[in-house]
C-alpha cells in the first residue's frame, strides 16, 4: 500500500518507522527542512521518499504524488491543517481514505461530518487502523479466489441518513444480500431483523458484486 503523511516531525518520524515494518511505501510531506533532514538520514529511502513543502497546497501534494497514494494521513501539529490536507486528498485527488490526528478532541466530530473516514489522536492508533484496512484487503482477496462474485464491502451509515432508527427488517435490503455485522464503537454487533442503525455505525455488507454496487447506488441517491 502507498501512504502519503503530511507531517515529518515526531508523529509522522514514529509512524513512518511503524509502517515500514509493515512493508507499507510512504511519502511524507514536511515544511521543515530539518525534520525533512532527520527523516532521509533515519529511515530507509527504499521505503520512504521525504518532500519539502506544505501538505496543504495542491501542487506540493501533486508534485510529491498524491495520485498514487491510497491512503492520505495527515499528522501536523495543527488540527485545522490535518484537515485541510485530508479535504484536498479526498474531493480534489480522489485519495480512497483519509486519516487525521487530532489534537483538540472537541475536533473529532467536525472532522468526521466533513468528511474524514478517521479521526484519531495516537500514532498506534493510526497504525492499527492502516493495517486493519490492509487485512480487509487480503480478506476479499482469499474470497475471490474461492468466488468470481462475492464480495464483503464496509458501508458507514451516516453515507444513508435515511437508514438510521429504523429497524433493518424495515430497510428493504435486496435479497441476496446480508449485514453480517455492524461496527458501533469499539464494538461488532452480530444483527438480528430488530436491530436498529445509529449514525456512528459502519454495516458489513456481504453478497453478489453487482447487488451491492446496485444497492449502495441506491443509499447514494436517496
Amino acid at each position: 500500500m502507498r501512504i502519503m503523511i503530511i507531517g515529518g516531525g515526531n508523529v509522522g518520524f514514529y509512524l513512518s518507522k511503524t509502517l515500514i515494518a509493515s512493508k507499507h511505501k510512504i511519502m511524507i510531506i514536511e515544511e521543515n527542512p530539518t525534520h525533512c533532514e532527520r527523516l532521509v538520514s533515519n529511515l530507509d529511502s527504499k521505503w520512504v521518499e521525504v518532500f519539502l513543502g506544505d501538505g496543504t497546497e495542491v501542487n506540493c501534494l501533486r508534485d510529491a504524488g498524491i495520485h498514487h497514494a491510497d491512503v492520505l494521513i495527515a499528522v501536523t501539529g495543527y488540527d485545522q491543517n490535518n484537515l485541510v490536507a485530508c479535504q484536498l486528498a479526498k474531493d480534489y485527488f480522489g485519495v480512497k481514505k483519509t486519516i487525521a490526528r487530532v489534537k483538540n478532541p472537541k475536533n473529532i466530530r467536525v472532522f468526521e461530518k466533513l468528511g474524514v473516514d478517521s479521526v484519531i489522536s495516537s500514532t498506534e492508533s493510526i497504525a492499527n487502523v492502516i493495517n486493519q484496512e490492509l487485512e480487509w484487503n487480503d480478506v476479499n482477496k482469499l474470497i475471490r479466489e474461492h468466488s468470481s462474485s462475492l464480495r464483503l464491502r464496509e458501508v458507514q451509515v451516516r453515507q444513508a441518513p435515511w437508514l438510521i432508527h429504523h429497524p433493518l427488517k424495515d430497510l428493504g435490503i435486496p435479497k441476496g444480500i446480508i449485514i453480517i455485522a455492524i461496527l458501533r464503537r469499539a464494538q461488532a454487533i452480530i444483527p438480528s431483523g430488530e436491530t436498529i442503525l445509529q449514525e456512528e455505525d459502519k454495516i458489513i455488507l456481504w453478497g453478489e458484486e453487482q447487488l451491492i454496487s446496485d444497492f449502495l447506488h441506491i443509499l447514494s441517491a436517496n
